[in-house]
């Protein structure tokens, strides 16, 4: 990599962050672009959102147009500007199990299982297969999942009566989608 890549760092990273959203193919959003640096290369960490699909999760089709057309941009970048930054590319989705970080993400893919870790009242930290039922400004009503965990923690007939439980968000540590296999 050019010396000169510490010095405008900042400025390329930007730059190269233009370059992935250019790059992307129809229906797919940058979810989350990473730089990692060792020695004299640059590691660029890319996921990919497709929110067309149910999950959010891109297929290998969308990764690899996206790979083919962001490289050949940062080649270009290059070029231009007279610098090799020995980049690897590292292209995937999401992913179906993926981290859920707003209310906003919860109301999307409100009809989904969701694991959720929050904190109760007395201070423990419970982690539950939840649904979201709905969602509001600093809050969210669940009710237990119908997925097989619930179904063998529980058994269907509590799965039934479970009644709605309300979160505030500030309560909620960690909530990602889970994956019923």
């Amino acid at each position: 990599m050019d010396a000169n890549i510490g010095i405008g760092k900042q400025s390329h990273e930007d730059r190269i962050r233009e370059l992935a959203h250019a790059a992307l193919p129809p229906g797919c959003l940058l979810h989350k672009i990473g730089f990692f640096y060792n020695n004299n290369n640059m590691r660029i960490v890319v996921e990919l959102d497709k929110p067309a699909d149910p999950y959010g999760s891109v297929n290998i089709g969308d990764c690899e147009t996206f790979s083919r057309g962001f490289a050949a941009a940062l080649d270009a970048l290059e070029t231009t500007l007279g610098t090799d930054f020995g980049y690897s590319l590292e292209v995937s989705s999401i992913g179906a199990e993926r981290e859920l970080t707003s209310l906003a993400d919860i109301e999307r893919f409100r009809s989904l299982p969701m694991q959720v870790t929050y904190q109760q009242a007395d201070g423990k930290l419970v982690t539950e297969i939840l649904t979201a039922q709905s969602v509001g400004s600093e809050a969210v009503a669940f009710t237990l999942a119908d997925c097989k965990a619930n179904r063998k923690k529980y058994g269907p007939a509590k799965l039934r009566r479970a009644q709605a439980v309300q979160l505030q968000w500030s309560d909620i540590r960690k909530i990602r989608l889970h994956l019923d296999m």
